[in-house]
């Protein structure tokens, strides 16, 4: 890699690209961890900051041309893999930025961010290219009316896609954790060294991915509030960074109605009046509201005292029943066989004493049938 160097500060003094990454990767990891408020002066600071220190490692990787899309990932050396992941940091300190008058653009910002950072990665086929376009665009109607059965076999591999990523990504953050400080101070070797960045960039490819989505839907649901605000509706939604000024609320009546617009109340249902629940109408003929001993309950109540008390199903056992039927059903049979062969010879290797005495049970079992035997209804 080369030393590059630059002018970094007014008295002349010049820093190398490491020590201004470094500069930037030491105040991006005390953000990630800091207590400090979201929206505070002293936080926003130190983002912005960062952000100063990536843009001009940046501006003197772009100069010296480090990266190349021709190249692959085993020709980069070790000392250059550290700065593949500056439109990633830039991207994670973008949605750490708080300026309520201007919400669009840092989301903006950060998607560009990411997008860049994982096309990077594409070009050294450290993860796949994205669906594009013209293939979700052009799909046929038969192809966009999917069964029941399809959408719920795709929703059974994205919910193992997220269970892997997950896991993947606990153990990237357990070895992180352990070789940090040592990458960072260059007492590793280059072999760990190596190992440690390809393992953030695995790490950064599934996080750029997850939060290009998270971007996508908090910039569309900013766009919804500034159009509401512009037809002088009141905003509060997730996306609103702040309470609106006092001076925009108008003046309440005796009872508490504003003025403004607003958005009439859903008409809430009446309560259901309480009833007794009998077996039949000649029983609640004669056990009325004013026999004392049967309880007055509502079918809910009832049904809530059956699941109490074991009787009738709870609906969350239920959805997690039907959730694990989906994933089983969404396994391939090839895939359940080779574990169902797993456990057998599990438990041959074991020497499993329920195992061993229900195949010795097999093997003394004698299916004698004599001759004649069998069904000799209406044989004469």
């Amino acid at each position: 890699m080369a030393e590059a160097q630059i002018s970094a500060a007014p008295n002349s003094e010049e820093r190398k690209l490491s020590d201004i990454f470094l500069s930037g990767w030491n105040l991006y990891d005390e953000l990630e961890v800091s207590e400090l408020p979201f929206n505070g002066g002293e936080f926003q600071n130190k983002v912005k900051t960062a952000m100063g220190h990536f843009e001009q490692a940046t501006t003197i990787v772009n100069q010296v041309g480090m990266f190349s899309p021709n190249e692959l990932i085993d020709e980069v050396s070790t000392d250059s893999l550290p700065f593949m992941l500056m439109p990633y940091f830039l991207g994670k300190l973008c949605t750490k930025i708080h300026n309520p008058s201007c919400v669009i653009e840092p989301l903006e910002l950060g998607e560009t961010y990411f997008k860049d950072h994982l096309q990077r990665c594409q070009e050294y086929d450290l993860c796949e290219a994205p669906k594009g376009k013209l293939q979700q665009d052009n799909k046929t109607d038969a192809a966009l009316q999917k069964s029941e059965q399809r959408a719920l076999i795709e929703a059974a591999y994205n919910r193992n896609d997220k269970i892997a990523q997950y896991r993947k990504m606990k153990e990237i953050d357990e070895y992180m954790a352990r070789m940090r400080n040592a990458v960072k101070n260059k007492t590793a070797d280059e072999e760990t060294r190596r190992e440690f960045f390809l393992k953030y960039l695995d790490k950064s490819i599934i996080d750029a991915q997850q939060e290009l989505s998270t971007l996508t839907s908090m910039k569309e649901m900013a766009k919804m509030r500034l159009a509401r605000m512009q037809a002088g509706e009141a905003v509060n939604d997730p996306v609103s960074f702040g309470n609106p000024p006092t001076g925009q609320q108008n003046h309440a009546h005796g009872h508490g109605h504003s003025h403004g617009p607003h958005r009439p109340e859903p008409n809430k249902p009446k309560p259901m009046q309480p009833f007794i629940i009998a077996r039949n109408a000649a029983q609640k003929a004669v056990f009325g509201l004013g026999y004392p001993s049967v309880p007055v309950m509502t079918v809910d109540e009832f049904y809530q005292q059956r699941v109490d008390e074991g009787i009738f199903p709870d609906e969350e056992k239920t959805a997690k029943i039907n959730q694990e039927k989906a994933i089983a059903a969404a396994l391939d049979p090839n895939e359940q066989e080779d574990e169902e062969r797993a456990v057998v010879e599990l438990q041959v290797e074991d020497d499993d004493p329920e195992y061993l005495a229900r195949m010795r049970r097999m093997d003394e079992y004698k299916d004698v049938v004599r001759r004649g035997d069998g069904n000799r209804h209406n044989r004469s």
